[in-house]
Parts: structure tokens; C-alpha cells; sequence
């Protein structure tokens, strides 16, 4: 096997790997999505039964919960973003030794081209989504508190 077909295998399985990553991302996501929205049921369960667990308790109890969650879900995030890029920078490094370099080419049109006005990254973006939904929880935790403390 020649060193241009070796590096190629080698640039076509490093592809793949991108790509299984952003499908674990994705199937990340859709975890803390299932987790929020089996929360949110739980939660309207409590309220509608009253199993004697007083409101301002309840609202501190998910508020926490939704927060922590929230925050593991901002660390996934960011994590599998580091580990994305990471695996593009050795694309490029590897296309510097082919002959034409996809990724690169598609990054810098992306980024500095045509398409630079439009383009957000995908996980700047998703960054948002966890971030909206502990301020939710935080209020929740905020007007469980003020229940405790019989502000409200």
C-alpha cells in the first residue's frame, strides 16, 4: 500500500469517527430532552396529587434538579465541541497531504466566505438550549424559596 493510499484510509476513517461523534451528540441531546420532559411529568404528577410534600419544598427540589442537569447537559456540550474540533484539526493536518482539502475548504467558506454572514456553529448554538432551561429551573428554585420563606 502507497503512503497516499495509507493516508487516505486513514483521512476516510477519521471522517467517520467526526461523524459518530456528532451522532452521539445528537443522541445526547435527545437524553436530556427525554430526562426534562419526564421531569416535567413527575413534577405535574406532584402537583396534581398533593402526596403531602408542600409546593415551596417540591419547586426547590426540581428547581435544584433541573439545574444540575442543566449544567451537566452545558458540559456535555462543550465537551463533545472540544472533542469535534480536535478531530477536525487533524482532518485538516491529514488534507495538507492529500490532494484537495474538503474540510478545510468547506471551513473557510463557511467562516470567511460566502456563507460567513449565515453561519453559526451548530454547538454554540445547542449551548443556549441548556442554558434556557436551568434559568427556567432557577427561577422555579427562586419562587420555591420565596414560598419557604413565606414571601410569596
Amino acid at each position: 500500500m502507497d503512503k497516499k493510499h495509507e493516508l487516505l484510509e486513514i483521512y476516510k476513517l477519521h471522517a467517520e469517527l467526526a461523524d459518530s461523534i456528532s451522532k452521539q451528540r445528537v443522541a445526547a441531546n435527545r437524553f436530556y430532552i427525554l430526562v426534562y420532559s419526564g421531569l416535567a411529568v413527575l413534577f405535574s404528577a406532584f402537583l396534581q396529587h398533593k402526596n403531602g410534600v408542600p409546593l415551596g419544598w417540591l419547586m426547590v427540589g426540581f428547581g435544584v434538579l433541573g439545574m444540575l442537569l442543566a449544567s451537566a447537559w452545558y458540559i456535555v456540550i462543550c465537551s463533545f465541541r472540544q472533542l469535534n474540533t480536535g478531530k477536525f484539526e487533524v482532518l485538516h493536518e491529514l488534507e495538507e497531504k492529500l490532494s484537495y482539502p474538503f474540510f478545510k475548504r468547506e471551513w473557510d467558506i463557511l467562516t470567511k466566505g460566502t456563507g460567513s454572514k449565515n453561519y453559526r456553529r451548530l454547538t454554540r448554538v445547542e449551548t443556549f438550549v441548556p442554558i434556557i432551561f436551568g434559568s427556567c429551573f432557577a427561577v422555579l428554585l427562586v419562587i420555591g424559596i420565596c414560598l419557604l420563606c413565606g414571601i410569596l
